[in-house]
C-alpha cells in the first residue's frame, strides 16, 4: 500500500466530532506495525496535513491533529 493511499485512509477516518485521530486505528494495523503508523503520521506532518501530538508504542497510539490544509488535500 502506498503512502498516499494510507494518508487518504487516515483523512477519511476524520469525524465531525473531533479533529484528532489515532493513525493505528484509522489504518486498522496490528500492534506489530506501529512503525508504519508512525511513518504515515510523520509524512502527514511533513506535508502539513497534520501535527503529531502523541505517540506511545506500549499503548499502540499515534495521535495526530489535522491541519486546515488537510481539508483540501487530494492525493496524487
Amino acid at each position: 500500500m502506498t503512502i498516499d493511499i494510507q494518508i487518504a485512509r487516515v483523512l477519511r477516518a476524520r469525524t465531525n466530532a473531533s479533529n484528532l485521530v489515532n493513525v493505528v486505528e484509522a489504518l486498522h494495523l496490528p500492534a506489530a506495525e506501529f512503525q508504519t503508523a508512525f511513518d504515515v503520521a510523520l509524512e502527514m506532518e511533513n506535508r502539513n496535513l497534520a501535527k503529531l501530538l502523541y505517540s506511545n508504542v506500549n499503548s499502540v497510539k499515534v495521535v495526530i491533529e489535522f491541519t486546515l490544509l488537510a481539508d483540501s488535500y487530494a492525493p496524487g
